[in-house]
């Protein structure tokens, strides 16, 4: 939620710029704020758990790895969502749900960790699809990420330009 609001502050805070007139300062502050905004994208709602019938997708930050059903040995919740595959490799999931706090218990009772139902249908899914086609695991760069990187910074080079030759 406070990267939604720093975006949208930011973007409040060219547009009235432009809207003053000062095109100067437009210039300047773009590339910065768009390189925080960025940042906190891929940080904070880029990462996510894509199921499909064929695999588990785990995209993190500027990463992304495919793991087809069959390649996976077992899925755990520790901090977050662990994919462990058959060939030992661990995938950590920036982007599941982590571990809930513990239920007060009542007197005499042990508090009780309820499993977030994403990890529920992470699990059902597993279950089910576990004797799918093999595959490979496939491990890339996110590239959706990247190229909205390079578009930042580009935007901050040309705010460093315009810093450097206006003043």
């Amino acid at each position: 939620m406070a990267s939604g609001l720093v975006a949208v502050l930011g973007a409040f805070l060219l547009v009235d710029a432009g809207v003053r007139g000062s095109w100067d300062v437009v210039l300047r502050a773009l590339g910065p704020i768009v390189v925080l905004v960025w940042v906190l994208w891929v940080l904070t709602y880029r990462p996510h758990i894509r199921i499909d019938d064929a695999a588990v997708t785990v995209v993190n930050p500027l990463r992304r790895t495919v793991v087809p059903w069959a390649a996976v040995a077992d899925v755990r919740l520790r901090w977050q969502i662990v994919v462990e595959t058959t060939s030992g490799r661990r995938v950590q999931c920036w982007g599941g749900p982590s571990l809930p706090r513990p239920k007060p218990a009542k007197r005499g009772e042990r508090a009780v960790l309820r499993q977030p139902d994403e990890m529920t249908v992470l699990l059902d899914r597993w279950s089910e699809r576990r004797a799918a086609a093999a595959g490979d695991v496939v491990r890339g760069w996110d590239r959706p990420a990247l190229v909205a990187g390079a578009v930042a910074l580009a935007l901050l080079v040309v705010s460093l330009l315009a810093v450097t030759l206006g003043s």
